[in-house]
């Protein structure tokens, strides 16, 4: 038999996912995007990542100098392992 204050707490933690999911959808969903429409040099920069195909965190992450060497590593191993399985293939 179930004790009546296990399933109000089990509910509880159901309320709390679907209001925390629902705060942050309209954090990320909502509010933000409105912030990027009000401020006029956050919806200039915007408009210039759309406007030129610019992917923020991809400049960020690249500006790193050891970021480029690890990208520039693995695609020579991309490369090198897909070479092989292409030489097996033949």
């Amino acid at each position: 038999m179930k004790n009546a204050s296990s399933s109000t707490g089990y509910a509880m933690k159901w309320v709390k996912l679907v209001v925390y999911s629902a705060v942050t959808l309209f954090v990320l969903g909502i509010f933000i995007p409105w912030v990027y429409e009000v401020v006029p040099p956050l919806r200039h920069s915007r408009d210039q990542q759309y406007k030129y195909d610019i992917s923020a965190g991809a400049i960020y992450y690249t500006d790193v100098p050891i970021s480029l060497d690890s990208e520039m590593q693995s695609r020579e191993a991309v490369n090198k392992a897909m070479e092989q399985r292409a030489a097996q293939l033949q």
